[in-house]
């Protein structure tokens, strides 16, 4: 039984039809040991990656593939790599639902776009960082 009701499909089919420029792949993480929420962050990117010829879907196990957790340097899981024709070091984490859904589609047609959205002073200032720096999100509604 698809996550997605079929008008968010139809939506989301014109969406990335319109906005996704390059290719780009969503690579997931699980654990077989107790990782909540797993299968369903899987059937979600299985259904979004249906939708457009430019998303592929790869999926590793956190516990069994230590090479791509190392190469992907991922934390914890669920996790979901948006990868466009580099890795950018864009991650989600958690259950993409609700209303953090919204965040995992913009990051996919940003990554595709090769676009941030940030102004180009924002970038001008970001490129006087020198040292590797880590940028976390946290999205919830509450």
């Amino acid at each position: 039984m698809p996550l997605l009701s079929e008008q968010d499909s139809e939506f989301l089919k014109k969406d990335f039809k319109d906005k996704l420029k390059n290719n780009i792949k969503l690579i997931f993480f699980k654990s077989e040991d107790g990782c909540l929420y797993c299968k369903e962050a899987k059937d979600i990117l299985l259904e979004v990656s249906g939708l457009s010829d430019k998303i592929s879907f790869e999926e590793y196990d956190f516990d069994k593939d230590a090479d791509k957790v190392k190469q992907y340097n991922i934390k914890r899981t669920p996790a979901i790599v948006i990868e466009g024709d580099r890795d950018y070091g864009v991650r989600y984490y958690g259950m993409p639902a609700g209303h953090e859904f919204m965040t995992l589609v913009h990051g996919i047609i940003n990554v595709s776009a090769k676009e941030t959205g940030l102004s180009e002073k924002t970038i001008e200032k970001l490129k006087e960082i020198i040292k590797p720096f880590n940028i976390q999100v946290f999205v919830t509604p509450t």
